[in-house]
């Protein structure tokens, strides 16, 4: 079941994503990516980081963990990563014929955000966390 929507809970996904898109825009301005596009699978790896954190931290009350969950996991992590770019990157290294470029990155970036998720969750001793859905959890 399905926690049900809150003006708090529309607000922390609404916050989190301004926060995670302009950290991305600073990082992705403030940076140069050569023939490997290092800025997005920075973000990717570090959001992915975040978010096993998020899915491992274990609150006693019900609606802060939402929050958190809602806030930083939804919000700020789906704002700070980006499937979009990544994808239009694989497809511009294909089409530039930087097919070895292109699979390493593919394959980096996949591999990493997984291994970030579960190290994120590692890290708080809660691996288990990851395989559980949030929304069913007191």
């Amino acid at each position: 079941m399905r926690a049900p929507w809150s003006a708090g809970r529309v607000a922390a996904v609404a916050l989190g994503g301004v926060a995670g898109a302009t950290l991305r825009w600073a990082v992705f301005t403030s940076t140069t990516s050569g023939a490997f596009p290092w800025p997005v699978l920075v973000v990717n790896i570090v959001g992915s980081l975040l978010l096993g954190v998020v899915l491992a931290v274990e609150w006693s009350h019900p609606t802060a963990r939402l929050l958190l969950h809602d806030g930083i996991g939804i919000g700020l992590c789906g704002g700070l990563t980006t499937f979009s770019t990544f994808s239009v990157e694989v497809a511009q290294l294909t089409r530039d014929g930087d097919v070895a470029t292109a699979t390493t990155y593919a394959v980096v970036s996949v591999v990493g955000a997984i291994a970030a998720v579960a190290l994120g969750a590692a890290c708080l001793g809660q691996v288990q966390a990851v395989r559980l859905p949030l929304e069913e959890r007191p």
